[in-house]
Order: structure tokens, then sequence, then C-alpha cells
């Protein structure tokens, strides 16, 4: 079927076209608000610039089809195919991607606030500066997997509110996107990229974050108790007021971090570079010290009870009002 017989039918009342062969169709600007096009081949498909909104394209392939500054708000894209599409900004609100293979896609400023990517793969898909703001890929057992954003672009999106928890974002690059108390509660981000993002009062519970760059990332409140943290960059991170009770920071750097009143409780510091890093008011209660270097640190009451510094370099640091591991303060 060609793009004028779709258009003659769909301005007769007709919506149901599913199923149909319709690869390669031209259809850049047209409304085709409410089509039924579930299970259609769309490969290649021109799309751009479309009024597509409540479209349902439920398990459609939709693979190389073109589909930048289309309108599908509210669409059904569960189960389709998109992988290597162009998104490029469209605008795609409360739309339904669960279990979408979106691998390779470009979603370069679209709009996907609260959209359900539950399931979805987004491996390698290109994110820059899209607004996911409330978007859900949560994993959920026995029902969705954790989405799979193996090696996604991200810079500078906006992932406000966003639920991650249990996604893998394995060397994915979310360098200045903004995650303000975002949900990744067990996600994987081994390798990622987060410098300079906004990551304020965000939920990295138990997530791994092995080698993971937050170098200049601001994490205020920032929650990542039992999180894995080994060999992790946070030089010049602001992680003021962050909870990491039970944390694995060994072998991290965080040269000039501000840490001030985190909670560090039973933290395992050993080897972490903590030079210039400011950890007024924190809380090191049981952390493992083991040859971690405090050198010119701002421990300005810092609580040490306990702590084990045996090892620990702490020439030039600053002990005013700090509490040593037996209990007594410092200066």
């Amino acid at each position: 079927m060609n793009a004028s017989e779709i258009l003659r039918r769909y301005t007769s009342g007709e919506l149901d076209f599913q199923g149909m062969n319709l690869r390669g169709v031209y259809l850049s600007g047209a409304d085709l608000i409410g089509v039924n096009l579930s299970s259609a081949d769309l490969w290649g498909a021109n799309l751009a610039l479309s009024y597509l909104s409540r479209i349902n394209l439920q398990r459609a392939n939709l693979t190389n089809a073109k589909l930048c500054g289309a309108n599908l708000n509210q669409a059904n894209l569960s189960g389709a195919n998109l992988s290597d599409a162009d998104f490029h900004g469209a605008t795609l609100q409360g739309a339904d991607f669960r279990r979408a293979n979106i691998s390779l896609a470009v979603f370069i400023d679209a709009n996907l606030s609260g959209a359900d990517m539950r399931g979805v793969n987004l491996q390698g898909a290109d994110l820059r500066g899209a607004c996911l703001r409330g978007a859900n890929l949560r994993k959920e057992q026995r029902l969705f997997e954790g989405a799979n954003l193996r090696g996604t672009n991200l810079q500078g999106a906006d992932l406000r509110g966003v639920n991650l928890q249990g996604a893998d974002l394995t060397k994915a690059n979310l360098s200045h996107a903004n995650l303000t108390e975002a949900s990744l509660g067990e996600a994987n981000l081994t390798q990622a990229n987060l410098s300079e993002a906004i990551l304020d009062g965000i939920f990295l519970t138990e997530a791994t974050l092995v080698e993971t760059n937050f170098s200049w990332a601001v994490m205020r409140n920032a929650k990542l108790e039992r999180a894995v943290l080994i060999d992790a960059e946070f030089a010049g991170a602001n992680l003021r007021g962050a909870f990491l009770p039970d944390v694995k920071l060994s072998n991290a750097n965080l040269v000039m971090a501000d840490l001030s009143r985190a909670n560090l409780v039973r933290a395992d510091l050993s080897r972490a570079n903590f030079n210039q890093a400011n950890l007024s008011e924190a809380d090191l209660t049981d952390a493992y010290l083991a040859r971690t270097d405090l050198r010119e640190a701002i421990l300005h009451g810092t609580i040490l009870i306990r702590a084990d510094l045996s090892t620990a370099n702490l020439g030039g640091a600053q002990l005013r009002g700090t509490i040593m591991p037996n209990g007594e303060m410092h200066g």
C-alpha cells in the first residue's frame, strides 16, 4: 500500500492498518492520529514531522525509520523494533516503550518525559539532550528486566526523577546530565561517565559503580549505601550530606571532594585518595582507612570513632574538634 492510499482511507475514517507492509513508505508531515499500525512493517519509513499521537505501533517494525520531529505523545510502541530509528527532536510524552528494542536509535533532544520504558533495550542509543523526566525504566522481578543502556549517550539529558532501578548503564555517557532525585538502586554503572552531572538526592543504593567517573559532579544528599565504588573518580565532586554507609570506596580518587556532613559509617576507604578533601563533620565511625591518603584533608568536627587509621597518611590534615578513634577530641 502506498502513502496516498493510506491517507485516502484515513480521511474516509479508517483507522485499522495493522500488519500491513509499508516498507519505505513516505508519510512525512502526515496526520495519522490514533491509527492502528500494530505489527506493521515500516522498515525505513519516513514519518518525520508527522502527527502520530495515540498511534498504535505495538510490535511494529520501525528499523531505520525516520521520525524526526514527529508527535508521538501517548503512542503505543511496546514490543516494537526501533533499532536505528531516528527520533531526533520527536515528542514522546507518556509513550509506552515496554520491551521495545531501541538499540542504536537516535533520540537527540527528544521529549520522553513520563514514558514507560521498562524492559527496553537502549544499548548504544543516542539520547544527548533528551528529556526523560519521570520516565520509568525500573526493573521488576518476574515482569521486566532492568533496562539495557550499555554504552548509551545521555550527555546533557534531563533525567530528573527517572526510575532506572536495576538498569545496565555500563560505559554510558551521562556527563552534564541532570539526575536529580533519580532512582538507580542496584543499577550497573561500571565505567560510566557522570562527570559534571547534577545528582542531587539521587538514589544509588547497592549500585555497582566500579571505575565510574563522578569528577566535579554535584551529589548533595545522594544516597549510596552499600554501593560498590572501587576505583571510582570523585575529584572535585560535591557530596555534601551524602549517605554512604557500608560503601566500598577502596582506591577511589576523592581529591578536593566535598564530603562535609557525609555519612561514611563502616565504609571501606582503604587506599582511597582524600588529598585536600573536605570531611568536616563527616561520620567515619568504624571506617576502614588502611593506607588512605588524608594529606591536607579538612577534618574539622569529623567523627573517627573506632576508625582504623593505623596506616593512613594524615600529613598536613586539619584536625580541629576531630573525634579520634579512641573517642578523644583533637584540637
